[in-house]
């Protein structure tokens, strides 16, 4: 095990036995090699092993409260980033909760022929553009009313 902490270190927790036993696993994101396990995923933990190996810049963790108090106390001038997979979660029910809430505008029908629409050009929206210029001949109607 290294005297330092990675400089992105990850830390996240696993379960031994389910609903019973916690462990937490830190890893060297750099490398994508396990540092250490430790038996639990308490606070003082966790904070504790920070203490003995200083150096991480980059802390990438879950929403568990006990890591982020343990970085608090221990490496405080680490920056604490959302692990990939919360990202991704997040992002995700972002996504789903704006498609429900759209739900009407995407299954809408187009008012009028779509072969004789004309999307606006718009410098903002150089897709839209390249989309125009290709032609109305493929269906506009996934685009929202105000940019057919």
């Amino acid at each position: 095990m290294p005297a330092r902490a990675p400089r992105i270190l990850s830390i996240d927790e696993f379960v031994f036995r389910r609903g019973r036993t916690y462990g937490t696993v830190l890893v060297d994101v750099e490398t994508s090699i396990p540092v250490d396990v430790l038996p639990d995923r308490e606070t003082s933990t966790v904070a504790a092993w920070l203490l003995e190996h200083p150096g991480a810049e980059i802390v990438c963790r879950d929403r568990l409260m006990a890591f982020t108090k343990a970085i608090q106390m221990a490496a405080p001038h680490a920056i604490e980033v959302a692990d990939r997979w919360h990202l991704l979660q997040n992002l995700s029910a972002a996504a789903e909760k704006t498609c429900r809430q759209h739900r009407g505008c995407l299954h809408s029908q187009p008012e009028t022929d779509t072969d004789q629409q004309m999307l606006p050009a718009d410098p903002e929206f150089p897709l839209l553009d390249r989309v125009r210029q290709r032609g109305t001949q493929r269906s506009t109607s996934w685009l929202p009313p105000a940019y057919r």
